[in-house]
């Protein structure tokens, strides 16, 4: 490139000198002329046309910024020079035609072909118009003869003069149309490149290595040393070793500039034909920045994967997305079907609906944020069975011609999502035993010891039935079923709701593996022991509860019968309260005729489990609501009577409700939906009496913790039964209801009053 433009100037510089020299020549030319004819011409407009003629030429061929047009005004001022020359010495020159010829010959060293053609035209056309006006342009007295030949050869001459100087013309056109191209470049690559000679010094450069000298305009760094392009030592030291190669070299250059960490692939290459080198330095900094990315990508325990629109992941998603999604070769495939398993089919099309709003951008990020029904997705992978909790977020990315693609970004939060749902439970369950110290705190302590010994009771009850292998699994979860309602009723007496609560869910569980047809599995029945365990653990805690606060009070005080008698009245009490206020209605307890000996001598603990379920059934069942009760004429306030005698060595206990007393139609309903009783029997109210102590029966329409199961009433003929007792009842349909419990005293009490005599 270099020796093609020197080859231009030099062209250009041969055109001017000859133009300058045609003036002299011709100058020359018209004076020796003039001597040797002797003819007398005005010195000073000869001169003054002369100079005029010098200063034209010269000024034409340094200040016309397009060279090429010098090839069309240079030979015209020359030609109209000439004329005027002529014109001063009276047309006396028979040399016009060879004249024009040379003149031409300066507008082809120009090396313009067009401006020459049109040069040759013109000058023809005033040749012409010269001959027709009978000017002597090849000597006076020629012939038209003579005239037109001259012509026709000066003319022929021109075209072969045009056809020998067409190549070269053309051919350096394309040069400097090259040299055009090759300037286009330097401006407007995004690479650094540099020509150097052998000093080193710059011949050409890009706008890029310009700027990077901080040099907006790439001529202005001409001249140059190439190193004085390069801020800062690290480049510079890059920028010697590169020159002192500068033929053969190629290096990768890492270095930091503005901040930022740049990568170049340097080379230098020599230049055929000349002495100097091309410089060439490749950002490679996307390159690199992309690698990093990728790198970090596939590093990083996230997922990331584009979407388009149609939900098809894109490729070049990070590699952690596979194990996340314990899926491989997700290129390709739907999104939505990945994750289709996860969700119902209602919030799949919410999902898409989501990513519609995404795609067209037309709300705001924010509120895309706020409505993310991905925000907490629970991941499930039917094929390997893995269960995980991720959290998607969505952004949306144009790439080219406007095609819009969805950036998903994928956590696994799985750990923090089961150790939220941790602390949760902890402080539930911390919660929990706050609240149940607070109900422990209402209860007395004399009353909670004997609620305690019942319950270690019945815990000791379930663990040998659980053991007895001669039950059958049906048979072993009625009696558990009754110990486990025996619990549930203590502890909702006595406001212990929570594990009230927890006991009535267990009550669930047994009532339905009660309701199977066929043997119960042997695993399930373990996994009831483990619940009725958890349980048991649960009343240990309460234990030390109940220490710390009687250490606290200093213990609790009273003891012997009248102890005995005070809590079994209590907790009559509460059962009664509580079950009142559970079924929003009045009722009074009264207690009459209590002997302290029958409580004392007899099976205490039955007695209190038996008026309990008694009193709750009058509650629930008997007792009317305080509306009802008015439009029957009653008192709005219901009363359950109680009164417990020694009579002949037994507890005699009568129980009695102002209610409505037994309603006999919806218990033969209800007995003959169970299969209980026989069509035929449906009017005999002693057998109804006996069907309603049947395992399961209840007449309740809703289950709740008081009825509603069925158990209450069998818990009362099953306990009776075992201390060998009797129940009697007595009901009048609209007046309420009476209960007769017969208990003999144990055998060891009559052996114990003779020494109490002895003592006393």
């Amino acid at each position: 490139m270099k020796v093609k433009e020197s080859r231009s100037k030099r062209y250009q510089r041969i055109a001017n000198i000859s133009s300058i020299a045609m003036v002299v020549f011709l100058s020359a030319v018209f004076i020796v002329e003039a001597r040797l004819s002797g003819f007398e011409f005005n010195t000073g407009l000869a001169g003054l046309i002369m100079l005029a003629g010098l200063i034209v030429v010269i000024a034409a061929g340094r200040y016309t910024i397009d060279p090429f047009n010098l090839a069309f005004t240079i030979p015209i001022i020359l030609f109209i020079f000439n004329a005027a020359l002529m014109m001063l010495g009276g047309w006396n020159s028979s040399r016009f035609l060879l004249i024009c010829l040379a003149i031409f010959g300066i507008s082809c060293i120009y090396s313009n072909f067009y401006r020459s053609i049109g040069y040759i035209i013109t000058h023809n056309i005033l040749i012409g118009f010269l001959v027709f006006r009978g000017v002597p342009i090849v000597g006076h007295g020629a012939s038209l003869v003579v005239i037109s030949v001259s012509w026709a050869i000066y003319v022929f001459a021109c075209i072969v003069m045009l056809l020998l100087t067409r190549s070269a013309t053309v051919a350096l056109n394309k040069a400097v149309e090259h040299q055009n191209s090759f300037t286009n470049l330097l401006a407007t690559t995004e690479n650094y490149f540099a020509m150097v000679d052998e000093r080193n010094e710059v011949v050409y450069a890009s706008k890029t290595l310009s700027k990077l000298a901080e040099v907006e305009e790439p001529t202005l760094v001409q001249g140059r040393p190439l190193i004085d392009l390069f801020p800062g030592r690290t480049l510079k030291l890059y920028a010697g070793k590169l020159l002192k190669d500068k033929y053969d070299y190629a290096e990768d250059w890492e270095f930091s500039h503005d901040g930022q960490k740049r990568y170049f692939k340097a080379a230098s290459h020599s230049l055929p034909g000349h002495s100097g080198a091309l410089i060439s330095l490749y950002d490679m900094t996307y390159l690199a920045e992309r690698d990093e990315i990728a790198a970090m990508k596939d590093s990083l325990k996230i997922g990331i994967f584009f979407m388009d629109q149609n939900y098809v992941i894109q490729d070049h998603y990070s590699r952690y997305l596979e194990e996340m999604l314990s899926q491989t070769g997700l290129f390709g495939k739907l999104f939505t079907d990945v994750i289709s398993d996860s969700v119902t089919p209602p919030e799949l099309e919410a999902i898409k609906d989501y990513f519609g709003m995404i795609i067209e951008r037309t709300f705001d990020q924010d509120m895309l944020d706020d409505i993310n029904p991905l925000n907490e997705l629970h991941y499930i992978n039917v094929e390997t069975g893995d269960r995980k909790v991720f959290q998607c977020a969505f952004a949306t990315v144009e790439r080219g011609k406007g095609e819009v693609f969805i950036l998903v970004t994928v956590y696994d939060i799985t750990i923090r999502v089961e150790l939220q749902k941790r602390l949760q439970e902890e402080e539930a369950k911390r919660q929990e035993e706050m609240a149940a110290v607070f109900e422990l705190i209402n209860v007395e302590p004399d009353v909670f010891t004997d609620f305690s010994e019942d319950m270690e009771h019945e815990f000791g009850s379930i663990d040998k039935i659980l053991k007895d292998n001669s039950l059958s699994s049906h048979e072993a979860l009625v009696k558990v079923y009754q110990s486990v309602h025996a619990i549930k009723s203590n502890a909702v007496i006595l406001g212990l709701n929570i594990f009230g609560n927890k006991v009535h869910n267990l009550e669930s569980k047994i009532k339905k593996m009660r309701e199977q047809r066929d043997e119960v599995p042997f695993v399930e029945m373990l996994n009831l022991a483990v619940d009725i365990e958890k349980l048991s653990q649960e009343r240990e805690n309460f234990k030390v509860v109940i220490d710390k606060l009687q250490s606290y009070g200093g213990g609790s005080g009273g003891g012997g019968e009248r102890q005995n008698v005070r809590v079994l009245i209590d907790s009559l009490v509460k059962t009664t309260s509580k079950a009142a206020e559970d079924m929003e209605k009045t009722i009074q307890f009264v207690a009459s005729d209590i002997e302290a000996e029958a409580i004392e001598k007899g099976p205490r603990r039955v007695m209190k489990e038996v008026l309990m379920q008694l009193i709750r059934n009058s509650a629930v069942h008997g007792i009317e609501t305080p509306d009802a009760r008015k439009e029957k004429g009653k008192n709005e306030t219901g009363t359950i009577k109680l009164s417990i005698k020694l009579v002949d060595g037994h507890v005699h206990m009568k129980l009695s409700d102002d209610g409505k007393g037994l309603d006999y139609e919806k218990i033969a309903r209800t007995a003959l939906q169970k299969n209980l009783i026989k069509k035929e029997d449906a009017q005999n109210k002693d057998i109804l009496m006996k069907a309603i102590f049947s395992p399961g029966f209840s007449t309740a329409d809703t289950e709740s913790v008081h009825a509603g199961r069925g158990i209450g009433l069998n818990l009362v003929r099953d306990r009776i039964k075992e201390v060998n007792g009797t129940i009697k009842l007595r009901s009048e349909t609209g007046k309420g209801i009476i209960f007769f419990v017969s208990i003999p005293i144990p055998k060891q009490h009559n052996k114990v009053a003779p020494k109490k005599e002895e003592a006393s």
